[in-house]
């Protein structure tokens, strides 16, 4: 099922044993798009500090219910190895996520759920959940998590730049709660369509420039005209995908 971010950040965290609080943010890593960690509002009981929760954790996502349920107990949430709200997470503070957790580390091979096509898939794997230490992650590429806050937003938000001139700018992302990946951005074209968006896939941005904000897509304005008729209120089916695939010309990746 699809979700968009800013649905998700209305959704509570539900332990084994009790609620948390809301979804603040959704860190996701620059390299395969993956969602890496939910960070959870905790200003009532664990004020400035960052809680940061695993796909690897996570039993189901409840969207009659609003909420994330994951397999941890609460008090296990609360004495994680948690970070000041304005300080970055070092691979280091991952390796002792994990060991906290006891989740199998992602990073031990290719891909972005360490070779098993989901976090899901990766958290029942026969891996056994040793120790890590941050030099087994030594030779995997640096990577960086991205805030998904930072990105969105009309003002403050990164703007997307067609082949041929400014598309419009990053309002939303679309979520896979199956795979945990941002499937799609979703871009207002408020400059060339007021109130339209469209749904930009991962595949299709060719670079991003954090420095500057700016994402850069292998489509044309016009072709955003042409498929700039996402509603934000209806889900994404199927067909729709496939209409979207074939108004920009591109190849689907489902058979």
């Amino acid at each position: 099922m699809y979700f968009l971010a800013t649905t998700l950040k209305t959704f509570n965290i539900r332990t084994t044993d009790g609620e948390l609080g809301e979804v603040k943010d959704i860190y996701f890593d620059e390299k395969y798009w993956a969602v890496r960690y939910l960070v959870v509002d905790t200003i009532k009981w664990l004020p400035g500090k960052k809680v940061l929760l695993s796909p690897i954790s996570f039993d189901h996502v409840d969207s009659k219910n609003s909420t994330v349920n994951i397999l941890a107990s609460t008090d296990t949430v609360k004495n994680a190895p948690n970070k000041n709200e304005d300080e970055p997470v070092s691979k280091q503070d991952e390796v002792n996520l994990a060991n906290h957790y006891g989740w199998p580390n992602y990073w031990s091979t290719v891909g972005p759920w360490g070779g098993f096509a989901n976090p899901s898939v990766l958290a029942v794997s026969n891996k056994a959940a040793e120790i890590q230490d941050a030099t087994e992650a030594d030779h995997i590429d640096d990577h960086h998590l991205r805030s998904i806050n930072e990105i969105k937003g009309d003002f403050t938000g990164y703007s997307v730049e067609g082949l041929d001139g400014k598309i419009g700018h990053v309002s939303d992302f679309v979520i896979d709660d199956t795979k945990w990946d941002i499937s799609y951005l979703v871009v207002e074209t408020s400059r060339l369509l007021v109130g339209n968006f469209i749904l930009i896939a991962k595949d299709w941005v060719q670079d991003i420039e954090w420095h500057d904000k700016k994402v850069f897509v292998d489509i044309t304005e016009e072709q955003a005209k042409e498929a700039a008729d996402f509603d934000t209120e209806k889900p994404i089916t199927r067909d729709y995908e496939a209409e979207l695939y074939s108004k920009l010309g591109k190849p689907k990746h489902w058979d």
